[in-house]
Formats: C-alpha cells, structure tokens, sequence
C-alpha cells in the first residue's frame, strides 16, 4: 500500500516499491482447451445432477463439468 505521508511537500515521488513478477513466477499448469458435450436429458435427471454436483463440487459454475468427468474416470476404471 502506498503512504500517502510521503507524497506530501515538494520534491520527487516516493520510490516505487519493490515487487515480485508475479508473470514469471506463475507454476500453474496450460489451460486445456474444452470441447462442448451436448445431449439431452428428463428435466428431473438433469435437476438430481445439477443437485448432486452442487453438493459435491460447491454450488459454482464447473461443479456439473466436474462431476461428469469425475464420473468419466471412475468409469474408465471399471472397465
């Protein structure tokens, strides 16, 4: 945070505070590109789904993304 004490009186600015690059520093991994799915389901399965992925992912946009392909891969597992 910038101390507005130092911009007072005449004369140059206060330094600039040091700071990390945060740019080169950044460990997450590439975005994957997603592909759309798409098909159609009864409103009450699509609305036990969309319950059952609030529950286990959060109420957030994703959590029924989530849910399919935590299911995806418990189904490869079977197989």
């Amino acid at each position: 945070m910038v101390d507005l004490a130092k911009l007072k009186g005449k004369g140059a600015p206060p330094p600039a505070e040091a700071v990390p690059d945060v740019i080169q520093s950044d460990q997450r991994e590439e975005p994957v590109q997603m592909v759309a799915i798409q098909f159609r389901v009864p409103p009450s399965v699509f609305a036990e789904f969309s319950e059952a992925a609030g529950r286990e992912f959060g109420f957030t946009k994703g959590a029924k993304s989530n849910l399919f392909l935590k299911m995806w891969d418990e189904y490869k597992k079977t197989r």
